[in-house]
């Protein structure tokens, strides 16, 4: 860095995962959505030597300009015509002066540069202060952005005013702090603390019987917990419900602990994008297959409206083009009820095929990320739910998935017969052995 002007910076990468900061000679030929130029300020950009007036003949570093390509573009000066050391003086300085003028119009050229790697949004700053303590005046660059914005369609998103003679830099009288990380609370920390130590140095509530309705309510609530967690040591006693849907089963067999919890505690689960793009998938399968040809999205009737998705037709695509898209079904979006245990299981079957006097279940799947054993008693149970439907035996079913986005069709072997898939309903024993929290 110290020789040469250091090594040439090679191109940059245009990324627009990321913001990139670059020097403008970086940025020379490639080209960002947004561009930002901060510090157009007079004495920055366009910018002054820090060293004060500086060329060749002041600076050894410098090339004399009689040796460089571009000498017809470059000032010049002669001595001949001078008999005194004042005239010497007088045309060093007006040389200086020409040199400094010529800086000037290569730093407007290179502020041209930077606003023109926008391809659409420009943004370009200056501020009255900067790191000392007096005022600085807009740059000539920013004065000529600033009126093309006003007269050609731009936007002044805020001008601060010139400020007084003898006003002091904020940033240095006052400067701005910040804490980090961020408090998530914001400005509301203070009186969250305030009503934390508040509970915290109130005495315990003797939860005896009060007039107050709303009291009342918050002391069966402590009580019935209390007791819960008191009760059993903190388990308590949860049985599996009648009826089952096939996924409840499944986790039944991957996290019998967790779905105790969550039978015991139900919360409602938010429907994201991905569970209504497969949806939408499963619905234009059956439509497919019901209409025999393609449909709009604007004909179909999903559950939530569908928005335009490349990631849909995505998946469209692909399998249409596997190697169950050219294939009819013998039945699509099947529903089935089945007793296991003396417990009703529901469940839909997507498609089922037909070869002979055998049938191949396939259930879609919209993610590409394999599923691990426990969700082949998914297949298993569709598997048993078809052949009690048609009557025949379960070795003429067999069962798969199909990852739509790779295309891979994952048949499961040595799936679950019934007397398996009851066995894992006669498991559960978490009876007094769920905690109570």
């Amino acid at each position: 860095s110290s020789e040469e002007g250091g090594l040439k910076s090679a191109a940059p990468e245009v990324r627009r995962d990321v913001v990139q900061i670059l020097t403008i000679h970086t940025a020379k030929g490639a080209e960002w959505d947004i561009v930002a130029i901060p510090g157009l300020a007079a004495g920055t950009f366009p910018g002054v030597s820090r060293g004060g007036k500086e060329n060749w003949l002041t600076n050894e570093r410098h090339i004399p300009f009689e040796l460089r390509g571009d000498r017809s573009e470059l000032p010049t000066f002669s001595l001949s015509h001078c008999t005194t050391n004042t005239q010497v003086k007088r045309v060093f300085e007006e040389f200086s002066d020409n040199c400094d003028a010529l800086k000037n119009t290569e730093e407007v050229r290179l502020g041209y540069v930077a606003v023109t790697r926008a391809r659409t949004h420009l943004l370009c700053t200056t501020s009255r202060w900067r790191d000392g303590a007096k005022a600085v005046a807009p740059s000539r660059l920013y004065e000529h952005v600033a009126w093309i914005a006003a007269t050609h369609a731009g936007t002044i998103l805020s001008e601060a005013p010139l400020p007084d003679d003898g006003e002091q830099n904020p940033q240095l009288e006052n400067p701005l702090t910040g804490r980090w990380p961020r408090d998530p609370l914001g400005i509301h920390r203070e009186s969250f603390d305030t009503a934390i130590n508040l509970v915290r140095s109130s005495e315990s509530h003797p939860l005896g019987d009060v007039d107050d309705e709303d009291s009342r309510t918050w002391i069966r609530d402590a009580r019935a917990l209390i007791n819960e967690l008191q009760h059993g040591k903190g388990k308590a006693e949860v049985s599996l419900p009648p009826r089952l849907s096939v996924s409840t089963l499944v986790a039944l067999r991957e996290n019998p602990a967790e779905l105790a919890l969550s039978i015991r505690r139900p919360m409602p689960r938010p429907q994201d994008e991905y569970s209504r793009r497969g949806t939408v998938f499963h619905i234009w399968v059956e439509k497919y297959f019901g209409q025999g040809a393609l449909f709009d999205d604007d004909d179909l009737d999903p559950i939530d409206p569908l928005e335009s998705d490349q990631t849909l037709e995505t998946l469209k695509n692909s399998w249409l083009a596997s190697e169950w898209g050219n294939r009819q079904p013998y039945a699509v979006e099947v529903p089935f009820e089945t007793v296991l245990a003396d417990t009703l299981v529901r469940g839909r079957i997507d498609a089922v095929y037909k070869e002979g006097d055998r049938f191949e279940i396939v259930d879609w799947k919209t993610g590409s990320k394999k599923l691990g054993p426990g969700a082949a008693v998914q297949l298993a149970v569709y598997r048993l739910a078809w052949a009690k439907l048609q009557g025949i035996e379960l070795s003429n079913v067999s069962a798969a998935f199909h990852y739509i986005p790779t295309g891979i069709t994952d048949r499961r072997a040595d799936l679950l017969d019934e007397d398996g898939l009851i066995a894992i309903i006669d498991s559960y024993q978490f009876k007094s052995t769920v905690s109570g929290k």
